[in-house]
């Protein structure tokens, strides 16, 4: 296994975010034999790069958003995957709402996109304290801790919204 932290993202040419083999992006890079004129950042990316050799028996934790390669080593090999997350099923999928900014956001104008990166700053990335703290607590509406009311009202807004 070759494992790349998340902050290495950009440097593995990650492939379209919509057409995958298994439902997340993969690197462009042929691991094997890159081609650095063609993907010259995969060298930052090999530099942050953690190599794991495993035997029969063997398993491997990836945390969460890490990147990784296998190679297979042996003519016939077993690969279990289990994907799970702490976070619950309520809050819905990151990778929605990336694709959702991409289509709304990122052909805008600089001037303001600049705007809606800051708004996500505030009210997302920030962690929406400073965002709801002068709003009374009744009145917070999604600006509020999302509880799994709260995400199914969201839902449905986001579900008239975007079939409008």
């Amino acid at each position: 296994f070759t494992l790349f932290p998340p902050d290495q993202f950009a440097n593995l040419y990650l492939g379209p975010l919509d057409v995958t083999p298994a439902g997340r992006p993969v690197s462009l890079v042929d691991f094997d034999n890159p081609d650095f004129s063609r993907h010259p950042r995969y060298r930052e990316a090999l530099a942050h790069a953690q190599v794991v050799d495993l035997h029969p028996g063997d398993a491997l934790f990836i945390p969460s958003l890490w990147y990784h390669h296998v190679d297979a080593t042996a003519p016939f090999n077993v690969l279990v995957n289990y994907w799970w997350s702490d976070t619950p099923r309520y809050l819905g999928q990151p990778q929605t709402a990336m694709t959702h900014a991409i289509m709304a956001i990122r052909d805008l104008p600089a001037a303001e996109r600049a705007v809606w990166r800051d708004m996500f700053e505030h009210y997302v990335f920030s962690g929406g304290e400073d965002a709801r703290a002068h709003v009374p607590q009744a009145g917070q509406g999604i600006l509020a801790p999302i509880d799994a009311r709260t995400a199914q009202r969201i839902q449905q807004f986001l579900l008239r919204s975007l079939s409008q």
